[in-house]
């Protein structure tokens, strides 16, 4: 492929086949010039080729041809503003190399800021930069106005992700203490929130237990006030106080009136209706009420505080669907118990959704729940229905935490 054939066949980047028609109509590129913008795109045609892939290849080379014009179109477009005369002045007096290296730097740049307001390490949600290039540059090409759309998304996320840390900032809690989190800023926020409208000193982050009194006090609340917050907010920088304002009025006319229709405990048992509107300090779990005290022994008992094991939660689940007590470990007489009931019965669904409502931590619930509804119950209503004894045991087997050695 030669570089005329490139230079001629920039669909994929309109901007920069615009600037470089203008540029050779308007003389702003000579001879010497063009023959120069030749070599050094063929050069940095086989760069990229050989980053993403291999040079070796046609259909590498094709594809290193859309990265470079989109990588230089981002570039003239970004740094001209969009005049045209200044973009053929930089695509005259730059490198097509410098200019695709000033795209892919912008890109890092975007990479670099978050695609989610998750309170979290940069490794949690972003992809790899390297398959994130790929996709902006070949997979989807970015244009300067999508790319200034994106810019503007992820700042908003960072903006956000930095008022929920200075918010922990002033409930005592350290940058990296609220990284471990990983939670969303808007249930940081909210909870602050609630706090500061509740209480006149406020007390940091709360568990379910102060949760309780905070939502109770906020009842009482005949107009919303944040007089510390706005202490606070006099030596904030300019843009967290103006987000913060606004996270104020949002608050005020869409949590405030969940809080005030939606009693406490349904507020955090019901995690599939409410999950990220406020943040519970799990730190702080063993301050729950009497009820959930109770609740959690129970749990504990059941599953020998192994209960976040998946494979333990299904074997109590398909126990408590089929009649058979509950344990952390499945004996194979309670797998054909297990069998025999199901065939006999079925699984008992009210059975098991009162258990995953009474016993079963709040924490757990919406998990639990979804497992049970979507995959666990499922599955097992077609492998229990089935006449050969040793494929139902090696189902649950695989699928409990089991004490019983597999047939050989």
């Amino acid at each position: 492929m030669s570089i005329d054939t490139a230079l001629a066949t920039v669909d994929a980047s309109p901007y920069f086949e615009r600037v470089l028609r203008h540029a050779l109509k308007n003389h702003h590129v000579d001879a010497g010039r063009l023959d120069g913008i030749r070599k050094e795109g063929a050069k940095g045609i086989v760069q990229l080729a050989a980053y993403f892939g291999t040079a070796n290849l046609r259909p590498e080379l094709e594809a290193a041809r859309n990265r470079l014009v989109t990588l230089v179109g981002l570039a003239l477009e970004a740094e001209s503003g969009g005049r045209m005369d200044v973009a053929t002045q930089l695509l005259r007096d730059k490198t097509l190399l410098a200019l695709s290296k000033a795209g892919a730097d912008r890109l890092r740049k975007l990479h670099a800021l978050p695609s989610e307001r998750l309170l979290a390490g940069p490794e949690v949600l972003r992809e790899n930069e390297k398959d994130f290039l790929d996709k902006y540059t070949s997979v989807t090409p970015i244009t300067y106005s999508r790319y200034l759309a994106e810019r503007r998304t992820r700042e908003q996320h960072q903006h956000h992700i930095e008022l929920a840390y200075w918010l922990a900032g002033k409930f005592g809690v350290s940058r990296d203490d609220a990284t471990e989190w990983h939670v969303f800023s808007e249930s940081v926020i909210n909870s602050a929130l609630l706090i500061l409208l509740s209480e006149r000193k406020p007390a940091g982050f709360f568990s379910v237990d102060r949760f309780m009194k905070l939502h109770e006090a906020a009842l009482k609340k005949r107009s919303p006030a944040f007089p510390t917050l706005d202490a606070w907010l006099e030596d904030a920088p300019a843009h967290l106080r103006s987000l913060m304002e606004k996270e104020k009025e949002r608050f005020i006319a869409k949590v405030l009136p969940v809080i005030r229709e939606v009693p406490a405990a349904e507020l955090y048992r019901n995690q599939d209706r409410f999950s990220g509107l406020f943040f519970f300090d799990t730190n702080s779990v063993h301050e729950i009420t009497h009820h959930d005290k109770a609740r959690a022994e129970e749990w504990q008992h059941i599953t020998g505080r192994q209960g976040d094991h998946t494979d333990v939660q299904c074997g109590v689940l398909l126990m408590v669907a089929t009649g058979v007590e509950p344990a952390r470990s499945l004996r194979k007489k309670d797998a054909l118990q297990i069998w025999d009931n199901f065939r006999d019965k079925g699984f008992d669904d009210q059975a098991v959704a009162h258990f995953i409502e009474h016993v079963v931590p709040f924490e757990y619930q919406a998990d639990v729940r979804r497992m049970w509804l979507e995959d666990l119950g499922p599955e097992a209503r077609m492998q229990l229905d089935h006449h050969d004894e040793g494929d139902v045991l090696d189902y649950l087997q695989d699928t409990c935490r089991a004490s019983w050695k597999k047939r050989g």
